[in-house]
């Protein structure tokens, strides 16, 4: 059994991945903003595929670094054994304005890089030299990471999003070609247009959260000498590419 920590798992995809690794039969440590909504999502998660549940904000970089060692000391209480988080998967994310590129709103780019860039490091930062320890040829510790294809073309009134978006994306670029060899893969998914709470308006036409989380679990049981480093899913509505 995996050990899989899920960021952003109160709400939309994130909580729609949790669903879909449980049945899968994987262990899940969450963490989210709010907290009534993730305790919600934790009750129906099996005692025994249980890691450990807290609310963490993301922009308080103590807070993020205490929930990681207690992670990092999390055992089996049935068996004592420690449970080594094997698989990152960061869904977390904040859009909290859609101000023109000319008309930058500081505070807000602000805390967009701080949940959606500089969180992402810290948890890589804390978790990965374990992931790494018990990388073998059995075992292959994923980071995966839900990016956007606002990373992949421009879209009006997006920019600071689509700025704490792409950081990332290039930060696991390089974390990527630095861990070849390593046993870690480093994994991007950009989903296109998804009906979820993170939109203002319902869009029905677009992805299901748990299109989303489909594909993510698919790639994290791809085969150990199989990666599927970057993966693109769009709704077929979708048009804004090419």
């Amino acid at each position: 059994m995996k050990h899989l920590l899920v960021t952003g798992a109160s709400s939309g995809i994130g909580r729609a991945f949790v669903h879909k690794a449980v049945a899968a039969g994987q262990r899940v440590s969450i963490t989210g903003r709010d907290a009534s909504r993730l305790a919600a999502v934790w009750q129906q998660v099996p005692v025994t595929q249980r890691g450990i549940c807290q609310a963490v904000e993301l922009q308080d970089a103590a807070a993020l670094r205490d929930f990681c060692l207690q992670l990092q000391l999390c055992r089996d209480t049935q068996s004592n054994k420690a449970m080594p988080v094997t698989d990152l998967v960061l869904c977390a994310g904040l859009n909290s304005s859609r101000s023109s590129a000319h008309r930058p709103e500081y505070r807000a780019i602000e805390q967009m890089m701080a949940v959606n860039f500089l969180a992402n490091v810290r948890f890589i930062e804390a978790l990965l030299p374990a992931m790494q320890a018990i990388a073998s040829a059995d075992c292959s510790p994923s980071v995966l990471a839900l990016l956007s294809t606002c990373c992949l073309y421009s879209n009006a009134n997006l920019a600071a999003y689509s700025a704490s978006k792409a950081a990332l994306d290039a930060y696991l670029n390089v974390l990527r070609r630095e861990l070849e060899g390593s046993g870690v893969r480093v994994l991007s998914m950009y989903p296109g247009g998804t009906d979820t709470e993170f939109r203002p308006n319902a869009r029905p036409d677009y992805l299901a959260a748990e299109d989303v989380a489909d594909a993510m679990l698919a790639m994290l049981q791809a085969p150990v000498n199989a990666q599927w480093h970057q993966l693109v899913l769009r709704p077929a509505v979708e048009r804004n590419y090419g």
